[in-house]
């Protein structure tokens, strides 16, 4: 068996032999992990692969190794580096491919880590790349955890179809590398364990909640930082969002919004004030034109505040204002404007209560707490999760006097 190049906290990367092939064909045959490539492979392509990878380890002593679990030695996937054409050259490239079963557990990024140290430690190159088709979600969020940032687009001619690719890349100079075989001093692992909006996933081996701002690409989509999913691709639940109709979803700091929250944009909107709600003037072939603005049920923005928290498979209607402090309940349809620090719930949402009495309502709309720097919420975590809400107005009275 040939020796560990590699060892994670839960992983060893090795490279591959003949006797890997079984396990191998039962990864590159599965539509699910293959979906990236146009199809699953072949016995002839997983073989042809297979024999790429033993040239790479000969003519480079690297490649795509296999990945095996620690505790059983099961392999479960691949990861590595290889050389790849990109614009008229070489670079050194970071790949991963895992069995579909252990998708969203974070091994994919453990791998991926320890190859970009090894790449920058061991093989001394100065940057390398990921080269990632544009429909492969999964493995750029992989690209970006590992400290990546999309530089380039092209278009690649593989197995007969055309496939738009993403280019990511990181440098050694900008790289937050962490050497694997030392102990990190105490101010490094202060420095990786300060809060970072810009991570992908902010909670470690867990790919099913996400931070929302650093996957965001519509620029009528604004989210504050620290607001969190509790899935993945943010953007497929805001439905009817249409550049035509210029209006804008914004989302405050510190949001919690679990799975199969929805929102519904002015796009949704039909005509009202006329004898048929049928939208001709979007569908190809017919001749009429756009009602004018004044005739379409037009909302404006929809606007969440800040520390929001929306409850799963709730639906927030067009043009809805939602206040700071607010509660979403479960399931509920909201399609009124929700004040600051209120629970509303049902179908349609009606107010429940106040969260809170009108004296501590004011002091946090003063205190504005999401609006201060990391250090001073940390600070603030105490009084934020006191449970003695007469201890709480003390405290925050306290800091408004002390602020000025």
């Amino acid at each position: 068996m040939s020796y560990i190049l590699i060892e994670t906290d839960r992983l060893l990367l090795r490279e591959m032999s003949l006797s890997d092939m079984e396990a191998l064909s039962s990864i590159l045959q599965d539509e699910n992990v293959m979906y990236a490539y146009n199809g699953a492979f072949s016995d002839e392509e997983t073989l042809v692969w297979m024999q790429k990878q033993l040239q790479r380890y000969k003519d480079h002593g690297f490649g795509l190794w296999g990945m095996f679990l620690k505790g059983t030695g099961e392999m479960i996937g691949q990861c590595g580096i290889t050389m790849q054409e990109y614009r008229g050259g070489q670079v050194p490239e970071i790949g991963y491919l895992l069995a579909h079963k252990y998708w969203h557990k974070g091994y994919a990024t453990e791998a991926a880590t320890a190859c970009r140290e090894y790449g920058f430690n061991v093989l001394r190159f100065e940057a390398l790349y990921s080269i990632i088709r544009d429909t492969n979600i999964a493995s750029q969020n992989v690209a970006l955890r590992n400290g990546m940032t999309l530089t380039d687009t092209f278009v690649k001619h593989y197995r007969g179809v055309d496939m738009p690719h993403m280019v990511f890349c990181v440098r050694k100079d900008d790289a937050k590398t962490k050497v694997m075989i030392l102990e990190p001093n105490k101010n490094t692992k202060e420095a990786e364990m300060r809060p970072n909006p810009d991570t992908i996933f902010p909670v470690r081996g867990c790919e099913t909640v996400t931070y929302v701002k650093p996957t965001v690409k519509s620029p009528n989509i604004i989210v504050g930082d620290f607001t969190y999913f509790s899935d993945t691709d943010f953007e497929r639940h805001v439905l009817h969002h249409y550049d035509f109709n210029g209006d804008r979803l914004v989302i405050g700091k510190f949001c919690q919004i679990a799975s199969g929250v929805t929102f519904i944009m002015n796009g949704a909107n039909h005509q009202m004030n006329a004898a048929s709600t049928y939208p001709f003037y979007i569908m190809e072939g017919w001749t009429e034109t756009p009602p004018a603005a004044e005739d379409l049920p037009m909302k404006g923005d929809t606007v969440v505040g800040n520390d929001v928290w929306i409850g799963q498979n709730a639906t927030i209607l067009p043009g809805v204002h939602i206040g700071d402090g607010a509660i979403i309940g479960l399931g509920s349809i909201v399609g009124h404007d929700v004040e600051p620090y209120t629970i509303v719930a049902g179908n349609p949402a009606k107010v429940i209560r106040k969260r809170f009495d009108d004296e501590l309502i004011d002091l946090l709309k003063k205190l504005r707490w999401w609006d201060r720097s990391v250090e001073e919420i940390q600070q603030l975590i105490p009084l934020l999760t006191d449970s003695d809400l007469t201890r709480v107005k003390k405290s925050i009275i306290r800091i408004l006097e002390q602020n000025g």
